[in-house]
């Protein structure tokens, strides 16, 4: 398994390129941290087998731009994501609560600042979380291309 952790302007240009090395995304899901919401995304590969994990930050008062452009599928985990934690993605056409009640207006998920974990506590060997790793990841593209 391969895990990056990659600043948010570069998540689509990865999340693209991983479309066209014909990976399929597994999963998108999101954790409220002191530092904000830590949003993993999993891609896994049906003739190369291996899982790629792409990690981003934002802030509490930033958004992620959608992936359900590149990968349908992402659609209903980022309305998961909206659901229990307010994540806003920008572009998303059907930002609309996904299994709970559209009246409901909270986040059941939203940790109070006195719960919140610091991300070093939660993943204590991930500190590029907090120091992306875009290079690594353009690296690691350019070995896998090679070995194509």
């Amino acid at each position: 398994m391969k895990n990056f952790c990659i600043s948010l302007d570069k998540l689509i240009p990865a999340v693209k390129e991983l479309d066209n090395l014909g990976y399929f995304l597994e999963d998108v899901c999101c954790v409220h941290v002191k530092e904000g919401f830590e949003l993993v995304y999993h891609f896994d590969h049906w003739d190369n087998p291996g899982r790629i994990t792409l990690r981003t930050l934002i802030s509490d008062d930033q958004q992620a731009e959608t992936i359900s452009h590149i990968f349908p599928g992402a659609d209903w985990h980022e309305r998961e994501c909206y659901d229990f934690f307010g994540v806003h993605f920008k572009g998303h056409k059907n930002l609309i609560p996904l299994l709970l009640p559209p009246d409901l207006n909270e986040h059941p998920l939203l940790k109070n600042k006195k719960k919140q974990k610091e991300l070093s506590h939660i993943l204590p060997d991930c500190e590029c979380v907090t120091a992306p790793q875009d290079e690594e990841f353009d690296n690691w593209l350019n070995t896998f291309n090679k070995d194509k």
